[in-house]
């Protein structure tokens, strides 16, 4: 069963010459948003400076490498996957309706109306629609005009060809 749908791309209006533009949190916010998960780098992080100490003492920091090269992969690989998952879906993480073009907090404004920091119009059901997967969002708000008119007339291409003589 698919999820509902609240709201459609092609409610978005760009004004006439004005590019698109979209919000995606910048390295700060998405870090903000992850809050105490960020703690889940710190393998990761604790294993580039042991590869960094590699030029100056090459035997102490290999002999803390290869011999334990499985913990190393647990330890860093599983926590970094999980971390790019919370990365990935940080924008969800954000309880506040927010504009969807520039990230301003649309808290105590009216449901429908103009975003006061860039002019842009918003509803509830853009919002939702945005949080639940904005790069999915964005795409199919580009590929919006590749979709033919419904009365529009189509060609459907040959006809059914005739079938050949072993049945297929």
């Amino acid at each position: 069963m698919p999820p509902p749908v609240y709201a459609s791309p092609a409610e978005v209006r760009f004004a006439h010459g004005e590019p698109e533009r979209w919000y995606l949190p910048g390295w700060g916010e998405t870090v903000r948003l992850l809050g105490w998960r960020v703690i889940l780098f710190l393998p990761a992080l604790g294993l580039v400076l042991l590869i960094l100490t590699i030029p100056l003492h090459p035997l102490a920091a290999l002999n803390w490498l290869l011999p334990w090269w499985k913990f190393w992969l647990f330890i860093v690989v599983v926590p970094t996957l999980i971390a790019a998952e919370r990365v990935k879906n940080a924008i969800r993480s954000r309880a506040d309706p927010f504009c969807i073009h520039c990230g301003y907090g649309l808290t105590g404004l009216p449901p429908e109306h103009v975003c006061p920091e860039c002019g842009a119009a918003y509803t509830p059901g853009l919002i939702e629609e945005y949080k639940r997967d904005p790069h999915w969002f964005i795409q199919r708000y580009r590929s919006r005009g590749n979709i033919p008119q419904r009365d529009a007339p189509f060609e459907a291409g040959a006809g059914r060809t005739p079938p050949s003589r072993d049945g297929t």
